[in-house]
This record gives C-alpha cells, structure tokens and sequence, in this order.
C-alpha cells in the first residue's frame, strides 16, 4: 500500500525528470500516465480520514506534519511497517504501533 500523497509526489518527481530529459506535454503526460499505471498495477493506494488527518496535524512527535500524515495513513490502514528514507524524521513516532524501515531494512526482512 501507499499512500494518496505519495502518489502525488511519484507524479511531481516523474513530471520532473521527464521535463529535465527535454520531453514536453502532451508526450510527457502520456509517458507520466503509463509509467503511473504501471507503478499502481503493483500497489494499493489508501486515504486518510478527517480524524487520523488532525491527529497527523497535531502529533508533537513530528517536526514534519507530511510525516505525520504518513504515519496516519499507514496506521489508518492497519500497515506492518512504514518504508521511509527518512528515517530521523520517525524517531520520535511511537515504534509499539509499526515497523519502521528504511528500504533496504524492509528488502532484508521481508523479501
């Protein structure tokens, strides 16, 4: 599973590297949409209720409230474990409620 956000931010950073290799609109929304079908064939986005949202807006363990909204989510969504490159940024959050992994933790225990 994923989260809604970051699939937004996979389309933001695939626009980009699209845009940086000189491809342009409408060949770049094509490519931006096959590569999003592609990537959302393998996983399940889920949401975020209002309450988990204001949980996730006043959670004082976070310094970075998209985070926060992160943890939410995955929590909401009754997730094993929360994959992160940010791992500082989850030092603070209550670890007896999931895992959380770096990529390669999370390649080395699960698959």
């Amino acid at each position: 599973m994923v989260s809604i956000g970051c699939v937004y931010t996979l389309a933001y950073l695939i626009r980009m590297e699209l845009k940086r290799q000189g491809i342009h609109r409408p060949e770049q929304t094509l490519r931006l949409r096959t590569t999003l079908n592609v990537v959302m064939s393998m996983v399940k986005a889920v949401g975020l209720s209002h309450k988990r949202l204001l949980e996730g807006i006043n959670d004082v363990a976070f310094d970075d409230v998209e985070d926060s909204f992160q943890f939410q989510c995955a929590l909401q969504n009754k997730c094993d474990a929360l994959v992160t490159i940010n791992l500082r940024d989850y030092c603070k959050a209550d670890s007896s409620k999931m895992l959380i992994l770096s990529p390669s933790e999370f390649v080395e225990k699960y698959l």
